[in-house]
């Protein structure tokens, strides 16, 4: 799957990095890199998060619903693809969106993302956006890399 990604500093705008408080999750890759905001998953000191581009503005969105507490969202972070299309989530109207980065992360092996990672939007009780990251079933050298037999769903590539 995708447990965490990382995206450019320089591509969040002041005003989110701001309002949600995203200095604490700033890091350097390396000298001479730009710095980069990494949102994980499992990250406990911070809700779950991601950017993602929606109806045309870069966005931060809860990610998912770690941990169940909204009972009417999956209890996940992630959509199957396949179930996308086979019209298991369409109760919960789901919205498409392009989750930006740089990076992805998969049992600790980083990889590059060109384009952007799709994702969907959906909304709980009390209306708020939820966005869960697609994912596909794993290519052979994406499962040798990180040992899972998912992926996620890249925009305009393939791992």
């Amino acid at each position: 799957m995708c447990r965490a990604i990382s995206i450019l500093k320089s591509r969040i705008n002041l005003e989110l990095l701001e309002e949600y408080n995203l200095r604490s999750r700033i890091h350097l890759r390396s000298d001479g890199a730009g710095e980069e905001i990494i949102f994980d998953f499992a990250d406990r000191q911070n809700e779950p998060q991601l950017p993602v581009i929606h109806a045309g503005q870069m966005l931060i969105y809860e990610w998912g619903n770690r941990g169940g507490k909204l009972p009417k969202l999956p209890k996940t972070g992630w959509c199957r693809d396949e179930s996308l299309k086979a019209g298991k989530w369409r109760w919960m109207s789901p919205e498409p969106v392009i989750i930006p980065a740089q990076f992805g992360m998969e049992k600790g092996i980083w990889f590059v993302v060109t384009e952007g990672i799709r994702g969907i939007v959906v909304r709980d009780q009390a209306e708020r956006p939820h966005v869960y990251m697609l994912t596909q079933n794993a290519s052979t050298y994406f499962q040798n890399m990180t040992k899972h037999d998912r992926m996620p769903v890249l925009v305009g590539e393939q791992i």
